[in-house]
């Protein structure tokens, strides 16, 4: 009986919607680092697996329905000489970037994480956005940058080869 006029006066509702709104603030935040922490594991896991050793067919693997439906044998083909140019994996630096607000709408969320490395022939970086698709993340929009290293050897002298400033780019999704 207590219960119920505790929930009928205005100071008992007023604390009930405050703390409802608190937990329900508390579980979003709780949500958030999950997701973070769950498609932050699935790139970084996803991308070494990739530059490790660049396989076709693994990348699709990772990729959404949608954006398979969208490669053509033109951009797969330019990917695949890219990374036989890099050569091997040197280093990884691991994914940044995170959970943002959609321009569409602040409801939904986007999900995108920069990567780069770098390979005995180059530099690579990219720019993952991930989608969810039957459960599971997938890679909605792949976009990447590469700049090859020169392959003359300047004999005789130490000399300092820079790198471009401008890397070539190009979008798979």
């Amino acid at each position: 009986m207590h219960f119920h006029k505790f929930f009928s006066s205005k100071t008992g509702f007023t604390i009930f919607l405050i703390v409802s709104i608190g937990a329900g603030v508390g579980y979003s935040i709780f949500s958030v680092k999950q997701m973070h922490s769950e498609t932050r594991e699935f790139v970084n896991i996803a991308m070494l697996d990739l530059f490790s050793e660049w396989n076709e067919t693994e990348f699709l693997n990772y990729t959404s329905n949608r954006m398979q439906k969208k490669l053509t044998n033109v951009k797969l083909q330019k990917i695949n000489i890219v990374f036989t140019k890099l050569g091997k994996l040197l280093n990884y630096h691991g994914a940044y970037g995170g959970l943002f607000n959609s321009n569409s709408s602040w409801l939904q969320v986007v999900v995108c994480y920069q990567v780069s490395a770098n390979f005995q022939g180059g530099k690579f970086a990219a720019l993952v956005t991930l989608i969810k698709q039957h459960g599971e993340w997938a890679i909605g929009k792949f976009e990447y940058k590469y700049a090859f290293f020169p392959i003359e050897r300047q004999l005789g002298s130490l000399k300092l080869v820079s790198i471009p400033e401008r890397f070539n780019s190009d979008i798979l999704y």
